[in-house]
Parts: C-alpha cells; sequence; structure tokens
C-alpha cells in the first residue's frame, strides 16, 4: 500500500556520490556524448511517491540506490504491485516516447537515490542521440514485456505464484512479504502454496524466503 508522507526529497551536492552512480551503472555510456549533458543526483525519503515529486515527462530518473516499488492503477482505482526491487532502472522512457503521463506510481520503498536529467533542457539533444535512443528502445520494450505478463497471469492464486516465479529473474522468487504483495493475497497464503509445491517438486527453496522453479 503506497504511504504517503511529508516530502523530503532534496538535490545532492555530493559531486563523489554523483559521479560514483554514473561509473557503477554506466550511466554515461547510454549517450554518445555525456559531456554536453548535466547529470544531477537527487534523494527520496521512504514512502514519498518520486513522481509526484518529479514528472517523468520533463525529466530522466535513473534509479540507482533503494528499494523502489511501481504500482499499477486498475480501472476500478485500486492500485497493484508490478515491481519492486533495488535494480538499476529507468523512469520517464515511455513518457519520452508517448508524450503522454505516467500511467504509474512510482514509491521510495527505502531511502532511494536517483540521477536525473532535464529533458526540458536536453530533449533536442537526446532524440537525435542514436545510442540513447537504442537503450531507450531496449527499456520500452521490458516494460511493454512485463505489463505484458502482468495482464496475462492466470486468475488461480496457485497458477498465479508459479507464473510469477517463471517471470522473475532467474525463476526465483526473492521475498515473500514483497511477493504477496505483487500478488495480492496474504502471506500466509502465500506460504501454504509455496510449501505445496515444494512438496510436490515444483520449486526448491534455497535460502530463507528464496524459492527457485525446478
Amino acid at each position: 500500500m503506497v504511504t504517503y508522507v511529508t516530502i523530503f526529497m532534496k538535490k545532492s551536492e555530493s559531486e563523489k556520490r554523483k559521479q560514483s552512480y554514473l561509473k557503477r551503472y554506466g550511466i554515461k555510456d547510454l549517450f554518445t556524448d555525456p559531456e554536453q549533458i548535466e547529470f544531477e543526483l537527487f534523494e527520496f525519503s521512504r514512502g514519498e511517491i518520486i513522481n509526484n515529486l518529479i514528472d517523468p515527462a520533463n525529466s530522466l530518473l535513473f534509479t540507482v540506490g533503494g528499494v523502489i516499488r511501481v504500482y499499477n492503477i486498475r480501472d476500478n482505482g485500486t492500485m497493484a504491485l508490478l515491481s519492486e526491487g533495488e535494480s538499476f532502472t529507468v523512469l520517464g522512457d515511455v513518457e519520452f516516447s508517448t508524450g503522454k503521463p505516467s500511467a504509474y506510481i512510482v514509491e521510495a520503498g527505502t531511502q532511494a537515490h536517483c540521477i536525473i536529467v532535464d529533458l526540458k533542457r536536453y530533449r533536442p539533444v537526446l532524440e537525435k542521440d542514436p545510442v540513447f535512443l537504442s537503450f531507450l528502445l531496449a527499456s520500452v520494450t521490458e516494460k511493454l514485456n512485463k505489463t505484458t505478463a502482468y495482464l496475462l497471469e492466470p486468475e488461480d492464486l496457485r497458477e498465479r505464484t508459479v507464473y510469477y516465479i517463471e517471470h522473475s529473474d532467474h525463476r526465483t522468487l526473492k521475498g515473500v512479504a514483497s511477493a504477496a504483495s505483487y500478488l495480492h493475497c496474504s502471506k500466509r497464503q502465500l506460504l501454504r502454496i509455496l510449501k505445496e509445491l515444494q512438496e510436490e517438486g515444483v520449486i526448491i527453496k534455497t535460502g530463507k524466503g528464496i524459492y527457485r522453479l525446478v
């Protein structure tokens, strides 16, 4: 569930930290001439709704630290967790391509950091950058595939659980609580299904809260 909090978002003045993130995730390699682009580092507090504070239609946000949760808004107004994790991703790629507002809610699950590029300033440059456009195409395609997988999920919770694991990184469920939130069930329900799948040899438990499809 998304929690609204007092705004603590702030721009980081740490040049060393910013350069560390740029190097760690190879962000400059995503542009033909990164030296003509100004990158800024912003910090978000746990619970802040990132795209309420910085509009992805006006900025590219590269998530480089902390847990990020992405929610889809259903037709009935309720929210469904699409993804949760600490992996590097970009926000604003779909908005850059379509020119339309974001269809998702993005929440900082922990204190989070984002490298930001001002699209109001750099859009003309990026629209002519073949390296960036190639990255953009790959990123949008990946998100489209994830959204399609979400829409095709079976209604039965057991089948949905197997489908979820099958489409997770390395066919592995990591974290029962976050998986239960994504699957819209209680932690107890999910643990019961995971136990059944273990007994049937469909999955194996490889660690605390970690299950891999056989």
